[in-house]
């Protein structure tokens, strides 16, 4: 059981996706007693949408271990979810000052900063995860969405390609990889990593989104309906109501 995934609309209507990590190492305790137990119990509630239980799970948890690095970081992604960015970085703050080589708290902190249109500031945290940990390619796909929001798409791209030659089978890195083609005009391009997103993950809403605007973009209005329709129907599966209705506008509009 794990959830690593959080979805913001681009400029374009393109559907940026960046990653957190929520993956307990085992089942919860029946009877939780350590902080450890706390810890993993908060995470399950995280993953089931119980954010204020989480939130009281990973407290208690701390309060037991006030050096739990482990357990601020998860907190601060609950907080980052449901949109106190502030707490967030705190908690990340907290989380790195007890562990200064915590690549996932740099990583989570840099998503905070990103998320409040400080850039500049999150890819300085995703370089220093990128440092600790060379191989991270959550890093690497969140750099690359920074760089894109900074209009630096050839950048954005060479992170995208190094996040997928570390993870073949990284449907997100290829589906991000699409918007920067996308940005360029570049639609053949995108169209293909948009494919192979979805090969990877047939379920995959975002990437349907976003191949249906690169075939609108190609006057393929049959081909983009269909792709959005598809969209249209995960995202509410998902119960992701504001994109969703925002899929929904798209198709209305090119009708």
């Amino acid at each position: 059981m794990s959830a690593t995934i959080t979805v913001s609309c681009g400029k374009n209507s393109n559907v940026l996706i960046t990653e957190i990590g929520v993956n307990p190492l085992r089942r919860p305790s029946s009877q939780p007693l350590e902080a450890s137990d706390f810890h993993i119990q908060g995470q399950y509630k995280h993953l089931r949408g119980d954010a204020q239980g989480a939130v009281a799970d990973y407290t208690r948890a701390i309060r037991l271990n006030p050096k739990f690095g482990a357990a601020y970081n998860s907190r601060g992604l609950v907080h980052f979810d449901t949109g106190n960015r502030e707490a967030a970085v705190s908690d990340y703050n907290q989380a790195i000052i007890i562990n200064p080589n915590d690549a996932e708290a740099y990583n989570n902190r840099g998503n905070a900063r990103a998320a409040g249109g400080d850039q500049s500031g999150a890819i300085k945290d995703y370089n220093q995860a990128i440092k600790i940990r060379p191989r991270y390619a959550r890093a690497y796909n969140n750099r690359g969405n920074a760089l894109s929001a900074k209009g630096d798409l050839k950048g954005s791209i060479l992170d995208f390609n190094q996040a997928i030659a570390i993870n073949p089978r990284y449907a997100v890195a290829y589906s991000n990889r699409g918007n920067a083609y996308y940005g360029e005009r570049n639609y053949q391009s995108a169209i293909a990593d948009y494919n192979q997103a979805i090969l990877i993950n047939p379920k995959f809403a975002a990437a349907y989104n976003n191949r249906g605007n690169a075939r609108a973009a190609q006057s393929d209005k049959q081909g983009a309906i269909a792709d959005l329709k598809m969209a249209a129907n995960f995202f509410k599966q998902q119960n992701n109501q504001p994109l969703y209705q925002k899929v929904m506008d798209n198709i209305r509009e090119l009708r």
